[in-house]
């Protein structure tokens, strides 16, 4: 099975870069039917979930340990044919293995909540912290749990669907806002007046990016997490930052943090079954891919084998 991530989204609509054609699907896992001859350690029958980010291994960013930065990077699923598709050949660097009997919200999920990871690892979030959630769609409600793991004594979290906020508070969050018609900055100022200590960005647009800068508090964080369009811009108040002494920290792609994610998700640490939700065929992909995306909380698999 095979996630859609919004990211399929910017591609398909020419938002994001790619090397079309390409088949897209970078958020999956499957079972393993045949090895090359010099793969070691895996083999038919094993269930894997694939990182889909392959560094050179040669750039300088490769070599001083941010591969994530890789100047010559390809992706499963973006630059090389990705998991849409009944079969998908990966490199064996990037296969996962996951314990037999695992379900499908657990293999799917491993590469988002590997990104994740990375994004919370940046974000610093000590207990006892205010954090703020910009953004309750999958991505944002994997962080918000993340945060809550992490030691966030108040976590709010803030979207205009209202399904979203109902699964926000059910996952963890102390407070949902909604954005459209609640007075965001009233509501951290009555939890934390001086303002949040980190504020997570999960949506990618102008408006939230804007929104976070002025939600942080002094010293605070600021994790540009959600994938905005290639192009955008917003205007910034250098002053503010200044006087602020805020950190505006972005979080890119998954490094070395897959395996950590198998983990949590075996053990339960994180809960996906939640976010997992209609199963899909191939068949009817484009038609998705055409729509609008954002409905309720939930992630859409795409499962080759099915008819549904």
């Amino acid at each position: 099975a095979c996630g859609v991530c919004g990211t399929d989204f910017h591609i398909y609509r020419g938002e994001a870069p790619a090397r079309p054609p390409v088949i897209l699907g970078h958020e999956y896992f499957g079972e393993i039917v045949a090895t090359g001859r010099e793969v070691e350690g895996l083999g038919p029958g094993d269930i894997v979930a694939i990182d889909p980010n392959i560094p050179c291994g040669e750039c300088y960013f490769c070599r001083i340990g941010k591969p994530h930065l890789c100047e010559s990077s390809h992706a499963l699923g973006v630059t090389i044919d990705g998991g849409f598709a009944e079969y998908s050949v990966a490199p064996a660097s990037q296969c996962h293995k996951l314990p037999g009997g695992v379900n499908m919200a657990t293999g799917v999920f491993v590469e988002p909540v590997a990104c994740c990871l990375h994004g919370i690892d940046l974000a610093g979030i000590r207990p006892g912290n205010t954090v703020v959630i910009l953004g309750a769609g999958t991505i944002g409600l994997i962080l918000m749990q993340l945060a809550r793991l992490s030691g966030a004594s108040e976590l709010i979290v803030s979207d205009p669907l209202p399904d979203r906020r109902n699964l926000a508070v059910t996952l963890g969050a102390t407070r949902a806002v909604d954005s459209e018609n609640e007075d965001l900055a009233g509501v951290v100022r009555t939890v934390s007046p001086a303002g949040a200590d980190v504020v997570i960005e999960a949506v990618g647009m102008a408006k939230t990016v804007k929104a976070a800068i002025e939600l942080a508090a002094r010293g605070g964080t600021v994790l540009i997490f959600g994938v905005s369009p290639e192009g955008l811009t917003i205007p910034v108040s250098p002053f503010e930052i200044y006087k602020k002494e805020l950190k505006i920290q972005g979080s890119y792609v998954n490094p070395y943090t897959s395996s950590r994610a198998v983990k949590m998700l075996v053990t339960g640490q994180v809960e996906v079954e939640a976010l997992a939700g209609r199963r899909i065929s191939l068949a009817a992909l484009p038609d998705l891919l055409k729509s609008e995306r954002g409905q309720g909380g939930a992630k859409t698999l795409v499962v080759p084998s099915a008819s549904c």
